[in-house]
């Protein structure tokens, strides 16, 4: 039975799958399993909530900022510290996003 998911809930799966892409483009992770563990979590975190239809949670990429802020410090390669710093950004503007629809759900409900 193929699952049916709201508006909403199909756009915070796309930003986990935005971001999913720009940190492999960045080489930040090298596979989702490698997401899972950065983000705190089991390997199969990203599967298992993406088929759950939840997407990532912000404490989860919370987790993730707060992790390549530490690897962004002790860097010492600058090109590495800059994809570090376009990680971080992109994952803050993820969770503005996450909140901004979680809003629109609460109003809508």
């Amino acid at each position: 039975m193929k699952k049916t998911y709201s508006a909403l809930t199909l756009a915070n799966l796309e930003l986990d799958r935005q971001l999913l892409e720009t940190l492999f483009e960045l080489e930040i992770i090298q596979s989702q399993s490698e997401l899972g563990r950065m983000c705190g979590k089991t390997d199969s975190y990203y599967t298992c909530m993406r088929y759950k239809g939840f997407g990532l949670k912000i404490g989860s990429l919370t987790f993730l900022i707060s992790r390549l802020n530490k690897k962004m410090a002790t860097e010492t390669d600058v090109f590495r510290s800059i994809n570090y710093r376009m990680a971080i950004e992109h994952i803050g503007r993820t969770i503005d996003e996450k909140c901004r629809l979680r809003e629109l759900e609460l109003i809508t409900a």
